[in-house]
């Protein structure tokens, strides 16, 4: 904050200065030696704390304190004066002063109507912080508008409107785990561009900063290279970050640009990677006509039983479309057509025209889904479960491993037989073992084994708390043998891993 020093006596005036050492440099102390030069500076540099002599030559410090509460009433005055009378106190009220202290001034005395004074400022901030935030959310999220003199300028003035967004397919993406504050957003905005910047916190995952006065080409300039920069700053925190910048000419409501930016940047961010997006630019979708050959390759191995080939063709296939960077929303319509592909083509003929719409991929199940790691597991397990359900006449001993994965997807929690399985179907068990084991990389044991323990990540994730309902849950009765296997197959206990992802 700053802090206004105005003594007339040159000593008075030192002693005060190396008095107010203490609050540098967390507080700006600014020294004058008359009221004229006190204002002066007052047009440039916001004072927030003024103290000031009342005996001065030319302007007095009733009059600069007069001046000052009419150029704004919120700054906090205190008045410092050989004279003891009433009737100075009662002006001085009059004006907005909170103290009036009697020369000479004891320090501890000094100190104490200070630091009452800053902390009275800090709690003001605060509050008016916190009001300007909640009506700029509302500004931004409804077409209704506020009337209050201090909200006018958003209305009436051009200003640029950046929305940094965390990607909600991962669980983790929360602005506190990036330890990065919207005080450090608007500090890195603003200190690029030259801007004056206000932030808002919309939710867990989502921060606006609004940069006012953008009126040249250079100064929009500034802020989209300013915007760069955060979200290059942003990546290191491991997060996938979406970054959007749009324009808000004068006389527009904040809302009618930020309702359909918001949406413009979930449709246009692009997948698995962070994103920068400008309203001004279109984006178009990648050609994916030459992905569609891997499909129908990926198709080919995992009807026959061939796991460990189909995966690597999905592999390949996801590693394609990141090299094309495409937007989730592009993606979301491949895999839905991809799926539904593959289910036409094993069911569609048997359905008929009324049962093709339940062969449809429900949107949302990728909604969750952040990263091509976690996209891999997904379809890969969706394609398992597709190819996986039992057709006793027509399936070969190499198609029963799909089959085996698929029960163990959905039986994980009751104890699976490799034994009795291969009995049931009429295989040996050392082949069945070995070839389980060559489509999947992993022997039966330790497939169900990661398997469990990758659905108790996700009932950890989900808040279920107690170690023996999460043991139960997926299939282990000892809650210590699970224990065990979590901390070996993760590095931390259950527990641990459950307290990191649920701090706020």
């Amino acid at each position: 904050m700053n802090i206004f020093l105005v003594e007339d006596e040159y000593w008075a005036l030192a002693e005060l200065v190396e008095l107010f050492k203490v609050y540098e440099p967390e507080h700006c102390v600014y020294a004058f030696e008359n009221g004229e030069d006190a204002m002066l500076a007052a047009a440039t540099i916001h004072p927030h704390l003024v103290l000031t002599d009342i005996n001065m030559p030319g302007m007095d410090g009733l009059a600069l304190v007069e001046r000052l509460n009419q150029m704004d009433p919120n700054i906090r005055k205190i008045i410092v004066s050989v004279h003891d009378q009433f009737e100075y106190a009662r002006k001085g009220m009059k004006f907005g002063v909170a103290d009036f202290l009697v020369k000479p001034v004891k320090k501890d005395v000094l100190y104490k109507a200070v630091d009452h004074m800053l902390e009275q400022l800090q709690q003001a901030r605060k509050h008016s912080a916190q009001w300007l935030q909640g009506a700029l959310a509302k500004m931004l999220l409804t077409p209704d508008r506020i009337q209050h003199p201090q909200l006018d300028r958003f209305y009436t003035e051009a200003c640029q409107i950046v929305l940094i967004r965390l990607d909600e397919g991962d669980f983790r993406s929360s602005w506190k785990e990036t330890e990065t504050s919207l005080e450090q957003l608007i500090a890195s905005l603003a200190g690029g561009a030259a801007a004056e910047v206000v932030g808002v916190e919309l939710d867990c995952r989502q921060r606006v900063l609004i940069a006012m006065d953008q009126q040249t080409c250079q100064a929009q300039a500034d802020i989209h290279k300013s915007a760069a920069a955060l979200l290059d700053q942003l990546k290191l925190s491991g997060h996938h970050v979406h970054i959007g910048v749009a324009k808000k000419p004068a006389g527009r409501s904040l809302f009618e640009v930020f309702s359909p930016f918001s949406q413009q940047l979930k449709d246009n961010r692009l997948f698995g990677m962070p994103s920068l997006v400008m309203a001004e630019e279109k984006r178009s979708d990648a050609d994916l006509t030459a992905v569609w050959e891997r499909v129908r390759v990926l198709e080919t191995h995992y009807r026959k039983g061939e796991l460990a080939k189909g995966k690597g063709v999905l592999q390949g296939l996801l590693k394609e479309l990141r090299h094309k960077e495409i937007t989730k929303r592009q993606l979301e319509l491949f895999m839905g057509d991809m799926l539904f592909s593959l289910r036409f083509n094993k069911y569609g003929i048997r359905t008929g025209v009324n049962g093709v719409h339940g062969l449809y991929e429900d949107p949302s199940t990728l909604q969750h889904i952040s990263s091509y790691d976690e996209l891999l597991i997904c379809l890969h397990d969706k394609i398992i479960a597709l190819y996986g359900e039992e057709q006793v006449s027509e399936t070969t001993p190499k198609e029963l491993i799909a089959v085996l994965v698929n029960q163990i997807h959905h039986h994980y929690q009751r104890a699976i037989s490799l034994q009795q399985f291969a009995a049931e179907h009429h295989v040996s068990l050392g082949y069945l073992s070995r070839m389980f084991k060559a489509q999947t990389g992993l022997t039966f044991s330790e497939y169900v084994t990661e398997y469990r323990i990758r659905k108790a990540k996700e009932l950890l994730q989900g808040g279920v708390e107690r170690l023996q309902e999460v043991s139960r849950l997926v299939g282990y009765e000892d809650p210590k043998h699970f224990s065990l296997l979590f901390k070996k197959q993760v590095g931390e206990t259950p527990m641990m891993y459950a307290k990191k992802r649920m701090e706020p």
